[in-house]
């Protein structure tokens, strides 16, 4: 019997300790990650990897934890046999793009998270059923969050690429009515345009310049950030070079069109808040009220009573 309760005082230890080292290990690693100078958006990352920004080693700040956290991230595939490789990580292929991460890193976040947040379940539970039951849904879940990260920061990225459309459309259109032609007033768009819609177009500027005609330098830009608003304007800048209608007209016709759009998006976002803000009003709100207000007056009545 002594025996079995040492070796049960010596489990649980074993338990507290392990969750205690796990817990410090992230609390560090967030520590590191958020030392880092300058915030690592998807964005930027974007553009590091795709040449339009210097790397780590050219930024300034002390860069060291975010290149540390990083380098850890890469481990996995580093490591692992190719034909594990393949086998593990071949769909992270279609989801690197745009996403701001590498398939490295992709591939560290996936083998990470499907391992810690199993063993954090279990070891938070105490081996008990519910944390077993709950180990597979956390594994699968860090399976699937390299996924929902790049979606996460595609989404973001389309999303800052259409809020800066209507000033390069203004920019454009102020180019024309100043008597440029389209190729000079795309360069001076590119010039002024915000992020992150500066590289793309910029990039486009350099393709022309080299040789290339300006519907392919449109096709490859959408190829490299297939927006539909984007396609739309450079569609139909082409479209009426082509026909010869007024260039001043359709980009103004566009501006217009955009900003009525982006108004509508904000109207629906505005009025699915309330929608939204009804679980946490009625789950975490409306109880904490309720124990707040009720609360006492119940205590000191059940007291009387018994």
């Amino acid at each position: 019997m002594q025996r079995r309760s040492n070796a049960s005082v010596f489990v649980r230890r074993g338990t507290n300790m392990l969750w205690v080292t796990a817990t410090a290990s992230l609390a560090l690693l967030f520590l590191a990650r958020g030392r880092g100078g300058e915030p690592d958006t998807g964005i930027r990352r974007l553009r590091r990897i795709q040449g339009e920004e210097p790397g780590d080693g050219e930024t300034k700040g002390d860069t060291r934890p975010v290149r540390a956290f990083w380098a850890i991230l890469e481990l996995p595939q580093r490591l692992l046999p190719p034909s594990v490789e393949s086998r593990l990580f071949a769909d992270l292929e279609k989801y690197v793009r745009l996403s701001g991460y590498t398939i490295e890193q992709l591939a560290g976040i996936r083998v990470l998270a499907g391992v810690s947040l199993p063993l954090v379940s279990v070891l938070a539970l105490r081996f008990s059923p519910m944390g077993l039951a709950l180990s597979l849904p956390l594994a699968v879940f860090g399976v699937m969050l390299p996924r929902l990260l790049s979606a996460r920061n595609r989404a973001r990225y389309f999303d800052s690429v259409r809020q800066a459309l209507p000033h390069t459309a203004d920019m454009l259109y102020a180019f024309i009515l100043g008597g440029r032609n389209l190729d000079q007033a795309f360069r001076g768009a590119a010039l002024s345009s915000p992020e992150p819609l500066r590289p793309l177009l910029a990039r486009a500027v350099r393709e022309m310049e080299l040789g290339s005609s300006r519907e392919d330098a449109f096709n490859h830009l959408l190829e490299r950030c297939p927006v539909p608003e984007l396609s739309s304007l450079l569609r139909s800048l082409l479209e009426a070079e082509r026909r010869g209608h007024p260039l001043s007209t359709t980009l103004e016709v566009f501006s217009r069109d955009i900003r009525l759009r982006r108004r509508d998006q904000l109207r629906v976002v505005v009025a699915k808040a309330p929608l939204k803000m009804l679980a946490p009003l009625i789950f975490l709100i409306l109880p904490a009220s309720i124990l707040l207000t009720v609360g006492p007056t119940f205590l000191a009545t059940f007291n009387r009573v018994f």
